[in-house]
């Protein structure tokens, strides 16, 4: 009996030890008896259950730039989550796993950025073209597990050939009909250039002599129109009632008025203005608490009596005070001896609220008059009409107003046998039409 008792001990000395090393909590007790081998450890090394062990080796061949990234993906979810909850606490590499599902979820939203840009603009558009050039460009440069998670329609579409929605004629056509007035014209010019690339990058086309230019032209026009609009948005948003005068007000308000109605849409802070002027902030006095004394004029024309404008080479020319204490409710005759006149309305019908002396110029060069009316530097503007009078104009001639970039808009005026009468609220040229 004594010599079996050694036997047995020796037997226990010189087995290594065999330690099951699975934690017993509330989750894995009750799975000890039905999985005794998830894990052990022998002479400190981990060993693992085939289950544990094929699930990391799964996640290890997961290759985020490969086009079998979503099928590796899946198929290391879907062993994982048969795991039981103590296998699952020996996959060592599960950072891993939730790094590639955040890739995946990354992937997806880049993809659907892809299809939404080329889903923006309709085949039936002219820049339909140059969007889906775009958008191939951009495809391109995902790599192949990335381009697994765009829809095979948008594959489609971003590997087959495809032409312009357009033609020469089409594009000549449209540059054409480019009109600086309208309230489209900077879409319209888009629209053109847009028109005339993809044209470009199908073939090697050229347009006619001079109607590239045109649209050059154009494209200046509306650099102009964007630089217009922002110095007056800039101004706008200088405005602050603790420091801005009603005068500074009327200033920004005289040249938001002074921009072409294209240029007026790009002011984006307009609103604000309209809360300046319509009396939203209460704003310090004019000059602060001191009271300033315009300088008038001693030559300056009489309200409610004719007065004959100065005369140097084809110019003429006037001065009206503007102040408290002029007499504000009679119109200003001023006349020429060239068969032409101006009737300055009262001055209660100004709208610059500021002090000083008004110029006013009228120039006639041929057929074409200039009329300009300053006060403190500013262009003024009158809530009734100027009347700008010509005589000895010929019978079923008509009247246009010139604007900044030299295009003809209609002017209200009126016609008495060969007096015509043209009606304006604020400066402007004028092209008399012989028809």
């Amino acid at each position: 009996m004594k010599h079996k008792k050694s036997l047995a001990l020796l037997a226990l000395v010189a087995v290594p030890s065999l330690i099951y090393t699975t934690p017993i909590t509330s989750a894995s007790a009750a799975d000890t008896s039905t999985h005794a081998k998830t894990a052990y450890i022998y002479n400190n090394n981990y060993y693992y259950n085939s289950n544990v062990q094929n699930v990391i080796q799964l996640i290890s061949n997961i290759n985020d730039t490969s086009f079998a990234f979503q099928a590796y993906l899946e198929a290391a979810i879907k062993a994982y989550n048969a795991l039981t909850e103590t296998e699952k606490q020996y996959v060592t590499n599960y950072a891993t796993l939730s790094n590639h599902q955040q890739t995946r979820v990354n992937y997806r939203r880049l993809a659907a950025q892809i299809e939404e840009k080329l889903a923006s603009v309709d085949s039936t558009s002219v820049n339909y073209y140059q969007n889906v050039i775009e958008t191939r460009d951009w495809y391109n440069t995902l790599n192949a597990a990335q381009k697994t998670f765009v829809s095979a329609e948008t594959q489609r579409i971003l590997t087959s050939s495809i032409t312009p929605n357009t033609s020469i004629d089409k594009v000549v056509n449209k540059i054409q009909l480019l009109n600086s007035s309208r309230l489209s014209f900077h879409k319209d010019v888009a629209e053109a250039r847009a028109e005339y690339t993809a044209l470009r990058k199908f073939s090697n086309v050229s347009l006619p002599t001079g109607i590239e230019q045109l649209l050059l032209d154009a494209e200046h026009v509306v650099t102009m129109d964007k630089s217009a609009a922002k110095e007056v948005e800039n101004a706008i948003a200088a405005l602050s009632p603790k420091t801005s005068t009603t005068h500074d007000v009327q200033a920004v308000k005289t040249a938001f008025e002074a921009l072409t109605p294209v240029q007026q849409q790009l002011v984006p802070n307009v609103w604000i203005l309209v809360d300046y002027v319509k009396g939203k902030y209460k704003l310090p006095a004019k000059g602060g608490n001191t009271i300033k004394t315009p300088e008038l004029s001693d030559s300056a024309a009489v309200p409610g009596k004719n007065t004959l404008m100065s005369k140097s080479r084809n110019t003429y020319k006037a001065k009206i005070n503007v102040a408290d204490s002029e007499n504000d409710n009679e119109r200003f005759v001023l006349t020429t001896k060239a068969n032409m006149a101006v009737i300055i309305p009262p001055l209660n019908t100004l709208v610059n609220e500021d002090f000083g002396v008004m110029d006013v110029q009228l120039t006639r060069n041929l057929n074409r008059i200039t009329f300009q009316a300053v006060l403190n530097k500013m262009p003024v503007k009158f809530e009734a009409n100027i009347e700008i009078i010509l005589e000895n104009i010929p019978e079923n001639a008509s009247i246009v107003r010139i604007n900044e970039f030299g295009d003809h808009e209609p002017v209200s005026y009126t016609v008495n046998g060969n007096q015509y009468i043209i009606e304006t609220q604020t400066s402007g040229t004028f092209q008399i039409i012989r028809n």
